[in-house]
This record gives C-alpha cells, structure tokens and sequence, in this order.
C-alpha cells in the first residue's frame, strides 16, 4: 500500500497527531499535537468536553495535511488510541449529553471501598468454586 496513514493518540491533556508514509518502509511525515481542558469537578469528579476532542482532531487533521501537501484521497488508513477508561454518554444522534467522565474521576471512591473490602459478589459462586473451575478448565464456569 502506498500512501499516507494519519494516527490520532487522544491523551488526557491533548491530542497528538501523526501522518506516516507507507512505502518500502514506514516514515513519520509529521506530527502535531493541541492540548484541551481537564475539567477538575467538586467531590474528586474529572471531566472532559467531548467537543474538544472532536476540534482537536479537525484542528490537527488539517495542519499536518496542508503543511505537507497530503490530499485526504491519498490517506489509506487511519489509527486510534485513547486514554483509558472513560464514559462518553450520548443522545439518539451521537452528540454528547453531558461531560465525558475520565478515567480519573474519582466520584464512586466509596462504592469501590465497599466493593475491594467484600470482593465481586456472583451469585453462587464463592473463591473455592472459581479456584477449582481455574485450575481444571483453565477458566471460569458460570
């Protein structure tokens, strides 16, 4: 495949963006990077502008495809990766309700003391049953 695969790392303070050539080889093109808000919420909440990361990626997308003269026909792929655990919540159409929850949020600290202090609970299934299960089958039975 010759052309162009443009990658989207979506950090927790930025976006970073790369543009690479396919060839013979793999060579980096450019790259660029524009940050965005963390949003620090009373009770240990961390939020993010769904919104931002969208400008994020349009902003980036256009500089690193003008300034090297890359037309978006000679893009042959595109690669994501984002920053951990987080919760997005969205309407019918796609767009969001409210903040994205980030991974760092931190609001349902007491819920997870609760759960660490007395271990996942499934019904009828106790430490002895999933030890035993494991060590037979290699995995877990339900």
């Amino acid at each position: 495949m010759d052309g162009y695969v443009i990658a989207y790392d979506f950090g927790t303070t930025g976006l970073k963006t790369c543009v690479f050539e396919i060839s013979d080889s793999i060579r980096l093109i450019a790259s660029t990077m524009e940050g965005y808000e963390l949003h620090i919420v009373g009770d240990g909440g961390a939020e993010q502008d769904p919104n931002d990361w969208w400008n994020a990626m349009i902003n980036t997308t256009k500089d690193v495809l003008l300034q090297n003269d890359i037309s978006k026909e000679d893009i042959k792929g595109i690669s994501f990766c984002a920053q951990m655990q987080g919760l997005v919540l969205v309407d019918k159409d796609g767009k969001p309700v409210r903040p994205a929850m980030s991974y760092m949020d931190n609001r349902a600290w007491r819920e997870m003391e609760e759960n660490i202090a007395h271990g996942p609970q499934v019904a009828g299934v106790n430490v002895f049953k999933l030890l035993k299960s494991i060590r037979i089958t290699g995995a877990v039975s339900a």
